[in-house]
């Protein structure tokens, strides 16, 4: 004879659970238009170029961009675009983060202001000035370094095929620099100071706290700022269209630039 199954009781929900539950329901509720509208925004430009890119016409453009004489070369400039830039901003936004949280330095906020401009200034904006300051003719860059005896003849910066595209690098390192020192500026605020403190009394020197303190503990956020600026990099249009449309000869033209002539 088989003994007939108990059932359990289900506990009521307490006054908290109940709120709770409606609470998490008010928040889902709140959020989904947002969250709705951002995966439109999201996927339907992904499923645009997609189905633009496996059509004739795509798969045309593509045949046309690997097939360009200039693949190669575009590669190789790609190639110099983003370390130079991506250096040259991971190194200047350090130094000017330590220089920043230097107990040392007066007005401190007013100097990252004044550093923060270029990261506010629309990307046209700032390369159209840069295109003024590198002309051979009224040039500030030439005018600068002719004054302090650097150079002895003017330099042609966006017109010589050797030196435009380092030139062109050096304005997205101005552009860019001002990020990487937020960032690093908030990873510094991090670093507690008493163990800075310690290692000073330890006999360490500012060079050895930097290299075993203040680095190690900002490598997540050096890590992170290094991956942005190479994504940005490979991303990187407008400066160069505006300064220099690619040329001249194309020694200035990476890949972005090739992409958007060949489609």
């Amino acid at each position: 004879m088989t003994s007939a199954s108990t059932l359990v009781p289900v506990r009521p929900m307490t006054t908290s659970e109940r709120t709770q539950r409606r609470r998490r329901r008010t928040g889902l509720g709140l959020a989904l238009p947002a969250v709705l509208v951002m995966a439109g925004l999201t996927i339907i430009p992904i499923v645009a170029v997609l189905q633009r890119a496996i059509s004739g016409d795509g798969r045309a453009a593509f045949v046309r961009l690997v097939d360009s004489p200039d693949f190669v070369q575009v590669l190789g400039n790609t190639l110099v675009w983003t370390v130079v830039s991506v250096v040259g901003a991971l190194v200047l936004g350090h130094a000017a983060a330590l220089l920043m949280h230097s107990k040392h330095l007066r007005g401190a906020g007013l100097w990252r202001g004044l550093f923060m401009i270029p990261w506010i200034i629309p990307n046209v904006v700032g390369a159209t000035v840069w295109k003024w300051n590198f002309s051979i003719d009224y040039g500030l860059v030439n005018h600068a370094l002719l004054q302090a005896g650097i150079l002895s003849e003017p330099i042609g910066w966006l017109s010589d095929p050797t030196v435009v595209l380092y030139a062109l690098a050096i304005v997205q390192v101005w552009f860019t620099a001002p990020f990487i020192m937020l960032m690093v500026s908030a990873a510094l605020t991090s670093i507690p100071d008493e163990r800075l403190e310690a290692a000073r009394i330890d006999g360490a020197g500012g060079l050895a706290v930097l290299r075993h303190i203040i680095l190690p503990a900002i490598r997540p956020t050096t890590g992170l700022s290094a991956l942005l600026m190479v994504v940005w990099a490979l991303n990187s249009f407008t400066i160069i269209w505006v300064a220099t449309g690619g040329g001249p000869a194309g020694s200035s033209t990476i890949l972005p630039i090739l992409i958007y002539q060949a489609f």
